[in-house]
Order: structure tokens, then sequence, then C-alpha cells
């Protein structure tokens, strides 16, 4: 085999069943995008690895077997109801703007309840993890969905901590994803658990997925955050976007806002969920890492760019947002 394309997981004779819960007004998306990381994954493994039956096969479930109308109106085919499923390894919920019907099914949720103590794995794509929460499911664990319903989440589960930002969080045998597209992400991340770095790149090229993003990536630009604001805090917030390298202290926030600096600390903290300094740490982390996606530009001219004072400084709150440092952030994901 091609040292490229070696395998460096263990070779299981018997295949990993995926299961993935549909329901009425799912998002297809959340389905299908998961599922083909999966099957690609088994037919990419049956050409380069020396085994005889597939790494993974896969299976659409839903409360009654037959057809399951998404919520765009094309229709998903579940061959059997989930009571009928008689093995899963790895048990997946979608999401969609249909996760209430599940989330009150009692006879649903007694069912995921035992299955979490014998699968493998037991996780959500988006919304799917209401489902978990209404389960009990996602109690003294970290977890994520679409950034949209992580206040939702945290209300459903308070004992959750919920991140508003991760893309995916494995949390012991429990695994989350924020929306959509995120849910390819979560399950190359269990491919390459499974099988090797090596095997989920591969299946990331043949996917025409050109960058394999990390769980802790931000779900969604700070400009769309501040943009659906339409209040004196929406304003500063794109303001602060646009005079990063400038002086973003609280008291020139708050001379900004037109507010005194102890009243305007307290309201932003109430309103965008954390004090402004940290805010401003991740406004300058945010932009700094588009910068090194984007251009080849030197770690003291991005640091400048973007407020900090030096390119230590950047390091340091890179590492401590982001997990890793800038110059191991280009390598990975630079154009």
């Amino acid at each position: 085999m091609d040292e490229e394309f070696r395998v460096e997981g263990k070779i299981d004779a018997v295949p990993h069943h995926v299961v993935m819960l549909a329901y009425p007004d799912a998002q297809l998306l959340d389905i299908a995008g998961p599922l083909e990381v999966f099957s690609r994954a088994a037919r990419w493994l049956n050409d380069h690895a020396p085994i005889s039956t597939p790494a993974y096969t896969v299976e659409i479930t839903a409360a009654t077997a037959g057809p399951v109308r998404m919520s765009d109106g094309l229709e998903v085919i579940a061959p059997r109801a989930f009571e009928e499923v008689d093995r899963v390894d790895t048990l997946l919920v979608s999401g969609g703007i249909g996760f209430r019907g599940p989330a009150g099914d009692a006879r649903l949720l007694e069912w995921l309840k035992a299955q979490s103590t014998r699968v493998s794995r037991i996780g959500s794509v988006c919304t799917g993890a209401m489902v978990l929460a209404a389960a009990g499911l996602l109690s003294g664990r970290r977890a994520t969905t679409h950034w949209a319903y992580c206040d939702e989440l945290s209300r459903m589960a308070p004992d959750c901590e919920v991140d508003h930002n991760a893309l995916y969080i494995s949390s012991g045998n429990v695994v989350t994803s924020a929306g959509v597209t995120a849910g390819m992400d979560l399950a190359l991340s269990i491919v390459e658990a499974d099988w090797g770095k090596a095997t989920a790149l591969a299946v990331a090229q043949e996917l025409v997925i050109y960058r394999k993003r990390p769980g802790g990536q931000g779900q969604f630009s700070r400009y769309l955050e501040a943009e659906r604001r339409d209040d004196r805090f929406g304003k500063l917030q794109i303001w602060m976007l646009d005079h990063l390298a400038e002086d973003l202290s609280v008291e020139r926030l708050a001379e900004e806002a037109g507010m005194s600096e102890r009243h305007f600390s307290r309201e932003f903290k109430e309103r965008i969920g954390m004090p402004p300094a940290k805010y401003v740490l991740l406004l300058r982390v945010e932009e700094a890492r588009r910068r090194l996606e984007s251009g080849p530009a030197s770690l003291k001219l991005v640091a400048r760019e973007c407020g900090f004072a030096d390119e230590q400084n950047l390091r340091r709150a890179f590492r401590k947002i982001v997990g890793v440092v800038p110059n191991e952030y280009r390598a990975r994901f630079g154009a």
C-alpha cells in the first residue's frame, strides 16, 4: 500500500454500523452529508486496505418504516422503524426544524437512553442535540448545536456545558456538531478516530472538502453576529471590526457607545454574553485567522494590523483561542 495512504487504525472484520435517526422536517443535508462521509470512507478503504468487508454500513431509521418528508420537501426512506434496528455501533440524530417532534416522543427518548449504554458512540447533527438533551443524554457533558439554538439547548439541558462556537465536540461517547455541513466535519473526525488521519484526509479530498476544519474553529463570522443586531451594540460591534488595530479599551468603547464605563461593561456583558476585553480578543484572533488563511503576510504584520502588541501576544492569544500556534494554523489551512 502507498505510504501516503497507510491505514492507521485497527481493521475490524465486522462492519461498523452507522444509524441515522430521521424525522419529519429534518434537514436532508444533516442526514446525507455525514452518511456520505462514512460510505465514501468504506469505499476508499475497500480500494486501499486489505479488508474483505465494508468498514462502515449506513442506515436511516425513523419512528415508522417508509418515506419521511424532509424540510425541503424531498423524502428519504427508512427501511425499518427504530425499534426494529437490531445492531447499532454509531447512532446519530439528524437536525432540522422538526426536532421538537422527536424531542417530545417518550417512546423514542426511552429507546435513545437504552441505546446510549450499548453503542460505541451516540451523537447529533445540528438541532438533533435537542433530542439528546430531551433524553437526558447531555447531562454533565460538553456539547454544541447550531449557533442560533445554543441558548435553547442551554435551557433544555442546564447542567450541560454548551459551546456556542465549536463545530463539533466529543464528550465521552457522546458527540455533537453545529449546523448543517458541520455534520460532515464530525463524521470525518469519527473516520479519523477509527481509521487514522490519512484515511480521513483522503475521504475529504474525494468529497472536495477544501479544508478539514478542526472542532474548535468558529461556527460563524463576528460580522454576521454584529449585523443581526439592530441596537447600539450592533453598530459598536461593526465599528470594532473596522478598528481592530486601534485602542479598543473599555474606556474607548464606552466613549464610542456614549455610556459610562461601568454601565457599558455591565450592559455589554449582559447583551453580548462576555466581557468587552474577551470579545475584543475573539475579534482580533478571528481576523488574524482569516489573514493567515488567505495570504502570506508576516506574523509581525498580522499582529500589528489585528491589534496585538507584538508577535508573542498574537501567538499566546492564538494558542488560547484556536488551540494551535499561528504558523501551524497557516500550514494547515493557508491558501
